[in-house]
């Protein structure tokens, strides 16, 4: 019946459960029916030994408990005297802890660099100050109850059973269960014991409720604000429409001279950069519908551009090879970001220039520390941004021609789109390693964009030349879902991100397609076209 499941291991996992939820008559009923003890008598004293700070008994228990690892017994002392001698100084008995560190933690010989640390702590000015330098919490906070566990690694776990290990197998098993998911969504996850996580296929927005009918050519870039509650899209027509996502009606058309490519909101959604075919960039107030700046210092077609956290910087990039540093900002004499003043001068001068290959496309992290590009010689260009200037820290060679780029919330992935093996890739830009490739989606003449989606970023979006929507699973590569409904190509795809799952899709037919979770009495399930 138990399987590969020990009897004796099974019931002292259930007896630590019940003690930690304060069922401690069941307990004792369990381990007198069973015969088996949760621990020995040595471990409960040695337990109770460490959170009473009883620690020359500690040591002696250590020593002699059963299963205990003979070669870490230095590291464990070296754990227990360093909080005998945090505490001390805690206590302010300064000259205990001096000998303690000179006579108990010195003669062990261990990590080094932690005593000099220990040992900086005597010229602290105050208690909070040791605790903020030792990254401590005190006698009285969880310091004892984390040095158990940072002593576990020392100890046999049979010996001594790991803290809620019932409750940590059950979490490992839920994280399998997740992985294996193929549609999982955190927001609407449900987890019981009483059977294997699965979310419904339903759940995922596969059908269109809405099409946005506005532009009278192709739609090439679609993009949700941050709130959620704007989308623009901008078109070969040279507009830039706003769409208002809680009625899905226009609030806005901004006419430029040029067919438009490319669109980016700032971080508070006041405004929104612009890029056409030429070498120009233009900056709006979606609200107003106001152009508030021309910016016309490339000399060829501008590819994209990118916010920094702070609203008021952002970065362009284009095909003549530099990559342009802008102010966009200042606070205005009422303390309110004005719809635009230029935080050095009104003529939208340059703050800083950098040369690089040809970029085609790049994003930034959301803490604003790191810039992602691709470019036109097939490589993913990695820099840190500090202080407003940029390190090269890293390159990747991709296989082919690149035509979009996305960067993961955590910064620590990347998507691209290849065009001559027709896959979107998913690139770790710690390890700059290739880690999963999809593929089914057609791209071999056009650029076509790819993205996240769902609220955990288990999804993988792209555009194609056959009309359709790809998605994929990100963990397991598998392709879920063939969404048709364009008439011609798609060339991006835009995840909601707040709110019910919903995404956007742009197309050379003219439309944007507002796919959205399907629910009853609910405005997002009444089928309408706004016609404009």
């Amino acid at each position: 019946m138990l399987g590969r499941v020990k009897e004796e291991e099974l019931v002292r996992l259930i007896l630590q459960s019940l003690n930690d939820l304060g069922y401690r008559d069941t307990a004792n009923v369990l381990q007198n029916d069973s015969g088996f003890t949760l621990e020995s008598k040595e471990v409960t004293e040695f337990r109770n030994s460490i959170l009473s700070g009883d620690w020359g008994n500690a040591e002696t228990l250590l020593l002699s408990m059963p299963g205990s690892s003979s070669g870490g017994l230095d590291q464990a002392r070296f754990l227990i005297r360093q909080q005998k001698y945090l505490e001390l100084l805690e206590a302010q008995k300064t000259m205990k802890a001096l000998a303690v560190l000179r006579n108990e933690l010195t003669p062990l010989g261990q990590n080094i660099e932690r005593l000099h640390q220990l040992s900086s702590l005597i010229f602290c000015s105050s208690v909070d100050d040791i605790r903020t330098q030792a990254q401590w919490d005190g006698a009285n906070g969880s310091s004892r109850q984390q040095l158990l566990v940072d002593l576990q690694q020392y100890i046999s776990p049979s010996t001594m059973i790991p803290k809620a290990r019932l409750l940590t197998l059950i979490n490992q098993a839920f994280e399998w269960q997740r992985r294996e998911c193929l549609y999982h969504s955190s927001n609407t996850a449900d987890f019981s014991l009483f059977e294997d996580h699965i979310c419904d296929k339903g759940r995922f927005p596969s059908s269109t409720i809405h099409i946005l009918e506005g532009h009278t050519d192709e739609v090439w870039h679609v993009s949700f604000s941050n709130s959620g509650r704007y989308l623009s899209s901008v078109s070969k027509d040279g507009t830039c429409i706003i769409w208002d996502m809680t009625t899905f009606e226009k609030t806005q058309l901004l006419k430029g001279q040029d067919p438009q490519s490319y669109c980016a909101w700032s971080p508070d959604d006041s405004k929104l950069l612009v890029c056409s075919i030429n070498s120009a960039l233009y900056l709006w107030d979606p609200v107003s519908g106001e152009q508030l700046q021309v910016y016309e210092k490339h000399t060829e077609q501008v590819t994209g551009c990118v916010w920094l956290p702070d609203g008021r910087h952002f970065i362009s990039s284009a095909c003549d090879k530099n990559l342009y540093l802008w102010a966009s900002g200042i606070m205005n004499r009422k303390g309110h970001l004005s719809s635009f003043l230029l935080l050095q001068d009104i003529d939208g001068n340059i703050e800083d220039r950098w040369s690089s290959t040809r970029t085609l496309d790049m994003k930034v992290t959301l803490d604003g520390t790191r810039l992602v590009t691709i470019n036109y010689d097939k490589t993913i260009g990695i820099y840190n941004i500090d202080h407003l200037k940029l390190i090269e820290v890293g390159k990747i060679e991709e296989s082919g021609s690149i035509t979009s780029l996305t960067v993961s919330r955590n910064g620590r992935f990347a998507l691209t789109n290849v065009q001559e093996s027709q896959e979107v890739h998913l690139w770790d830009l710690e390890e700059l390693q290739l880690v999963r490739k999809y593929t089914g989606q057609k791209q071999g003449t056009y650029v076509v964009r790819s993205t996240f989606g769902g609220d955990d970023e288990s999804f993988v979006l792209s555009g194609s030349e056959d009309s359709c929507v790809y998605v994929w699973s990100r963990e397991h590569q598998s392709l879920l879902e063939v969404l048709e409904g364009h008439t011609d190509m798609v060339n991006c795809v835009s995840w909601c991100p707040v709110g019910p799952p919903m995404f956007a899709s742009a197309s050379d037919d003219k439309t944007v397609r507002m796919l959205v979770l399907f629910l009853e009495n609910s405005l997002l399930a009444t089928n309408s076209v706004c016609d404009i």
